[in-house]
């Protein structure tokens, strides 16, 4: 049977999801943008989710990563913080000290509220809600965000946004979320397999307007390595699978995003064994190249899912 719990993490809400029989754990920070902090399934002795020890080092001594964050309403950058939508000029801040741009949004340090939950023998699920009016002077349009996490016996963990417009104009946005996955070992002992697409080209951090095809990944492609940090478009209407594995095929991560995400970034942090697969409608500084920026009628709603698969093979 599934269990729903909420703890402290520090100061901050933590909904904890397990079901003891089948060694599964699942983490959500819903006090700090509804983060996934750790995902364990089968007893794995590590977690998919590479996570936070501790609230002191979510909110001092890692807080530029963004684990796991949901990223609204742009993933990425916004350079300098500046754009303009509908005649109007807007201006948000550089949030963080190592770029001159506003980066990942402005949601990834927010509280959720749970709205709804459900356990049974076969799932858990929980609903985490974010609603305003003005979340910022920069950003001054009212909507409604729904995340609902839907963990599955088999490990198959998804994650569906919808986004609502409860304003009276348009509301321009992208949504992303910033995952970091790992395998228990480091990333030279792991393959990536992911089909073939576009790199979308960046200078200084954000995109040139040229795409470049890709196929690195298609019969899959070790780690070893490997520095990632490079956005990618896939296009037509199905969804995106991709697939981390083990050498030792112990562990395997098999991750899926609908094609209302059709943007990917891959990011290969230099101090840790993990990988982040980031699932965006759009790239970086979408407010002003437009690539991918979603208009949103007033009422209206949209969806978007992902989810990933985890897999562990004790001795």
């Amino acid at each position: 049977m599934f269990k729903i719990n909420t703890h402290q993490f520090g100061l901050l809400e933590n909904i904890i999801i397990t079901n003891p029989n089948h060694g599964i754990e699942l983490n959500i920070i819903s006090g700090f943008g509804a983060m996934i902090n750790k995902f364990i399934v089968n007893h794995s002795p590590f977690s998919f989710i590479s996570g936070y020890q501790n609230s002191d080092e979510l909110l001092h001594t890692h807080p530029y990563y963004s684990r796991s964050a949901k990223l609204f309403p742009f993933p990425n950058r916004l350079k300098h913080g500046r754009y303009q939508y509908a005649g109007k000029h807007y201006q948000l801040p550089a949030n963080f000290s190592w770029s001159q741009h506003a980066v990942h949004g402005l949601l990834y340090n927010q509280p959720f509220q749970l709205v709804d939950s459900q356990a049974t023998e076969q799932y858990a699920q929980i609903t985490l809600r974010f609603n305003t009016d003005c979340l910022h002077p920069g950003y001054p349009f009212a909507f409604q965000i729904d995340i609902r996490y839907l963990l599955q016996l088999n490990g198959l963990l998804s994650c569906t946004t919808t986004v609502r417009n409860d304003g009276s104009c348009s509301l321009p946005f992208g949504d992303a979320w910033h995952p970091y996955f790992a395998l228990g070992v480091p990333l030279n002992q792991c393959t990536l397999t992911m089909p073939a697409c576009h790199e979308v080209k960046h200078v200084d951090d954000l995109p040139s307007g040229d795409l470049q095809p890709c196929s690195r990944f298609v019969e899959g492609a070790t780690l070893n390595n490997q520095s990632l940090n490079h956005c990618f478009l896939f296009k037509g209407d199905q969804s995106i699978d991709l697939a981390l594995q083990r050498h030792d095929q112990r562990a395997a991560l098999l991750y899926q995003q609908d094609s209302n995400y059709p943007y990917l970034q891959l990011y290969t942090p230099s101090d840790e064994s993990s990988i982040a697969i980031e699932p965006m409608t759009c790239p970086a500084d979408a407010f002003n190249n437009q690539l991918g920026l979603i208009h949103l009628a007033p009422h209206q709603q949209q969806s978007f899912r992902w989810q990933c698969q985890a897999i562990y093979k004790p001795y």
